[in-house]
């Protein structure tokens, strides 16, 4: 009787020290990169081009 209650005890991981992860668990959540972008300036005209059009 005692090993039954033992084996359901390992299988729910009830008194297990070490617990480890099973199934989809045991992956971790990927972490997307943060990219600091630079804020857009307006490209400003040069005479040369304004000269050209």
């Amino acid at each position: 009787m005692n090993e039954i209650v033992n084996f359901i005890k390992e299988i729910l991981m009830l008194e297990t020290k070490e617990k480890m992860p099973v199934g989809l668990c045991a992956f971790e959540c990927a972490v997307e990169p943060v990219v600091a972008s630079k804020p857009k300036r307006k490209r400003e005209l040069r005479l040369s081009e304004l000269m050209d059009k």
